[in-house]
């Protein structure tokens, strides 16, 4: 998004006409510069061979939900997501992805935090990579969530994405752990699962529209990411610098951040 940065003037009674002062903040005005000096994942962007990750502004919000309300992001018949938020009409479904989304912005703190990453090909929109965290700067551990577009599933975009959320979560903020919940019918996430080398960590038994069904636990250590083909999908990471505290990684487990990228 192109950044506003053309300067106002006024008019003075008696005097010529000059530019405004700065006023107590001198953020730059309009695009993400702007919201990244509020709000440091903004600045934040994961780069893959064919996609960009990262914290969508105003005009992504806005293509998402135009994209979940146009294509929907499972069959009307499926259940597979926890708590059935993706069962709705598709407009519905599109508000609640918008409010994931805030939610995971107002409420981040170190200790507590949900960030929600927009996913795009070929620049345009096509599902979320989520990141959650709860106790991180004790536990180190770090779930993930997603969903894609049905007009862009079964391309392996959703295994190129995890990849990335991966070595943001290991390489980036230091994770001892990675984990992933997916029912037992969710043929498409339990194959990305295990392709990226994830193990079964367990089951719950969960109730889904009135009846018990099997949830599958899984989990990765950092050792079994750095020798396994989750690691060796190239991503690189952006701007992580300005809002590593925010996710409350700690530094010493991060040595290959340091040569981050500009």
């Amino acid at each position: 998004m192109a950044e506003n940065t053309a300067e106002s003037t006024r008019t003075t009674p008696g005097a010529p006409n000059q530019a405004p002062g700065p006023g107590p903040a001198t953020a730059p005005r309009g695009g993400r510069a702007a919201l990244a000096v509020w709000a440091p994942q903004f600045r934040l962007r994961l780069t893959t061979p064919g996609l960009e990750l990262r914290v969508p502004d105003e005009s992504d919000l806005r293509a998402l939900a135009e994209l979940v309300a146009d294509q929907g992001i499972h069959a009307p018949d499926a259940t597979p997501f926890q708590g059935g938020w993706s069962n709705a009409l598709p407009q519905v479904v599109a508000g609640r992805v918008l409010q994931y989304l805030w939610k995971g912005l107002a409420l981040s703190r170190p200790d507590y935090w949900n960030l929600g990453l927009a996913v795009f090909l070929d620049g345009r929109p096509v599902g979320v990579q989520g990141l959650q965290a709860r106790g991180f700067p004790a536990l180190g551990e770090i779930a993930t969530e997603s969903w894609l577009a049905r007009g862009h599933q079964g391309r392996g975009i959703g295994t190129e994405m995890r990849a990335a959320a991966l070595r943001l979560a290991f390489e980036g903020l230091g994770a001892r752990y990675a984990t992933s919940a997916v029912f037992e019918d969710g043929a498409a996430a339990l194959a990305v699962n295990k392709k990226l080398g994830y193990q079964p960590d367990g089951i719950e038994i969960h109730p889904r529209k009135g009846e018990p069904v099997v949830l599958t636990r899984w989990r990765m250590t950092r050792a079994q990411w750095e020798l396994g083909p989750a690691a060796d999908v190239p991503t690189t990471l952006h701007g992580l610098d300005g809002c590593r505290a925010l996710f409350g990684a700690r530094p010493h487990d991060t040595p290959t951040a340091r040569r981050e990228p500009a």
